[in-house]
């Protein structure tokens, strides 16, 4: 059995080991708690010889549990006050990142309809700055659009307010007059002056509808030569009623990109301003040619033409030339700028090659083949 060298006595062995082996068994420590020990031989160098050792070691599972329990309770509050700061500080930082965020949605909740003024971009984080500016960007053409709305609002407004009111003074004079011929005079004028009404009222529409639709004009690809000739071809029998001599001209097709009823209005008001003008005795031609980038619609007449002074307004809407003959409305060419610059084209008023008459040129950029 051997000598108790140190430790408690009454502890079980196992009855079976091995030398340098590991064994490990249960057992009960003084007949009260159970254990869980390991037993092993070793030998041990003597001043007289070699000495076999055996050693165990054991722990009672009460203080093994209790031992786990701690550790379990330690470990269970470190990783809860890690998991609070962690949230704390997340906390703190999305509600630092958000709120510039916040005030820009803010901001945006208090604007007023008409109010427009750009968002400071240098108020929120780097990454939100491009949202930003694109905010800032669409606000911009949303203030444009709705300044071309009123500004279309107020013109039409002042245009169909004049006839109108002349119309209605021609019928009032028509219902007093006894005399077949003054009444007869007087529907005549309202006649004339409600087919001009007419004409300016079908002209404000195209407006809107370019004014509304600019995003959505380009869309398919259209010859526009083919158009041109169409238009020259419909309006041939009225330009020489008028005495003008019309003539068509185009080197092959000439693609475009964009809207055939905005391309069709476009090449009408040019071929009707001839035609209302030009006056009797007049040349006109409509050429089109395609060049590298782009095509050239060119539209010049030998009439009466318009001063330098009168070219350069004569692109704004209700704007009439000094010589302008009487039923007009300001409107043709003004359409035929805004149709052009929808579709990403200039237009110009260049001096007539003959000397003499009006000419418009425009350029919209060429269909890739």
């Amino acid at each position: 059995a051997g000598n108790l060298i140190a430790g408690y006595p009454g502890l079980d062995t196992p009855t079976k080991t091995g030398r340098g082996n590991l064994l490990f068994f249960e057992t009960v420590f003084r007949d009260e708690e159970p254990m869980r020990a390991v037993d092993f031989l070793q030998t041990v160098v003597t001043p007289t010889g070699g000495v076999i050792v055996r050693v165990s070691v054991g722990e009672t599972l009460k203080a093994r549990n209790a031992l786990v329990t701690t550790l379990w309770m330690r470990g269970f509050l470190e990783q809860g006050a890690l998991v609070v700061a962690g949230a704390i500080s997340i906390w703190f930082g999305i509600s630092r990142e958000l709120a510039p965020l916040l005030r820009l949605r803010q901001e945006v909740r208090d604007r007023r309809p008409d109010q427009f003024e750009p968002f400071d971009a240098d108020r929120v984080q780097t990454e939100i700055r491009p949202l930003v500016q694109a905010l800032n960007a669409h606000m911009d053409r949303l203030r444009q659009q709705l300044e071309r709305q009123r500004r279309f609002l107020d013109s039409a407004a002042h245009q169909l307010r004049t006839p109108l009111a002349v119309i209605k003074t021609q019928v009032n004079y028509a219902l007093r007059s006894r005399e077949r011929s003054e009444i007869d005079l007087a529907l005549t004028e309202v006649d004339s002056n409600l087919t001009s009404m007419a004409r300016m009222t079908s002209q404000l529409l195209t407006l809107g509808g370019v004014d509304h639709n600019r995003t959505a004009l380009q869309s398919e690809t259209i010859d526009l030569s083919d158009i041109a000739h169409q238009v020259v071809l419909e309006a041939a029998s009225r330009a020489l009623d008028a005495g003008i001599e019309m003539a068509f001209d185009s080197d092959g097709p000439a693609g475009v990109v964009g809207s055939d009823v905005m391309l069709v209005e476009l090449v009408t008001n040019l071929v009707e301003n001839i035609i209302a003008h030009a006056g009797a005795g007049a040349e006109a031609t409509i050429a089109v040619r395609r060049g590298v980038r782009d095509v050239i619609l060119r539209v010049e007449d030998t009439g009466e033409g318009a001063t330098d002074e009168d070219r350069t307004g004569l692109l704004q809407r209700f704007r009439r030339g000094r010589n302008a003959r009487p039923g007009g409305s300001g409107l043709g060419l003004s359409i035929v700028s805004e149709v052009v610059e929808s579709m990403g084209g200039t237009i110009d008023l260049p001096a007539p090659r003959a000397g003499k008459g009006f000419a418009v040129e425009v350029r919209l950029p060429a269909a890739v083949s």
